[in-house]
């Protein structure tokens, strides 16, 4: 019996979380897949999108979610409208560490008409490798904020400033423990933002993540309000002669949710804190009696 099941894996460098609000959120999966205004990922939720070679026929997708399993399992059948057939198509997740093993699977392909040649199975295989390994890989990569700064002090120095010293660039407004394994600490900006963080990752003058546990910006500007939870800051660190370049990547600040042109702006602004702070001895923190 033919095999007419595509199973296509992938190893992605972000936790599951992350994976996650990149199938499901419809902002995010305008970047990589569909232009799916409103999904949802709830059981018996429909919705439909053209789709095609470029200058073939572009079909309508007529889709019904009929698994959800948050941050695992997320599987909607996927049907040509005007033609017999219904296939399936599930994302599975299993987290491999700080990383995500994505298994996609695409079955019931050969209940399509076989004298159409668009649905011949080579078909659907280029499709996923295009979406999966290229689309997908590419945004999860590139969609995070980055930010560098070179401080003109040693790998020592710098690791210890996110450490030991966050009051003195980051917030004033600074509780719990941040210099070990597994220890959690809390960030606040006045009464209506905070944020709290378990240190996940803890490599002496070359690697430091934070998970995001908890969070609240609670500003008008925003109808999200949680958008950090269950993201990851990734500090990295790496010697240049006698300086140090210390690089930040918010996993899952991407230009596709709300708040990211505030908090990028916020980051951008407590990084040159901590380069003043770490070179002139003196950073800008938020301080508790701000504004």
């Amino acid at each position: 019996m033919k095999n007419n099941t595509i199973v296509l894996e992938k190893v992605f460098d972000v936790p599951a979380t992350r994976v996650w609000k990149a199938l499901t959120d419809s902002n995010e999966m305008k970047g990589w897949y569909f232009n799916l205004p409103g999904f949802k990922a709830e059981i018996g939720y429909q919705f439909t999108f053209l789709g095609g070679h470029e200058e073939g026929i572009q079909y309508v997708h007529l889709c019904e979610v009929t698994e959800v399993i948050p941050n695992k399992k997320l599987s909607y059948s996927w049907k040509y409208d005007g033609y017999t057939g219904i296939s399936f198509v599930t994302f599975e997740l299993l987290e491999q560490g700080n990383k995500t093993l994505l298994r996609l699977t695409h079955s019931g392909i050969d209940t399509f008409p076989n004298e159409n040649p668009d649905f011949a199975l080579h078909n659907f295989e280029e499709g996923w490798n295009e979406i999966i390994n290229n689309s997908l890989n590419n945004y999860l990569k590139s969609a995070d904020f980055k930010y560098e700064i070179l401080v003109d002090v040693s790998n020592e120095k710098a690791f210890e400033s996110i450490t030991n010293e966050i009051p003195l660039w980051w917030t004033e407004m600074f509780e719990g423990i941040s210099n070990t394994l597994g220890e959690s600490f809390t960030v606040r900006f006045g009464s209506a933002v905070f944020k709290t963080m378990r240190i996940d990752e803890l490599v002496p003058q070359e690697k430091i993540v934070w998970f995001v546990t908890d969070t609240l910006i609670d500003i008008p500007e925003l109808k999200n309000k949680r958008e950090w939870l269950n993201t990851r800051i990734v500090w990295e660190f790496k010697k240049d002669k006698t300086a140090t370049i210390i690089r930040v990547t918010h996993i899952g600040l991407s230009s596709a949710i709300e708040c990211y042109e505030i908090c990028s702006t916020g980051w951008r602004q407590f990084c040159d804190s901590l380069k003043s702070f770490l070179e002139n001895g003196t950073g800008m923190p938020f301080k508790v009696d701000s504004k």
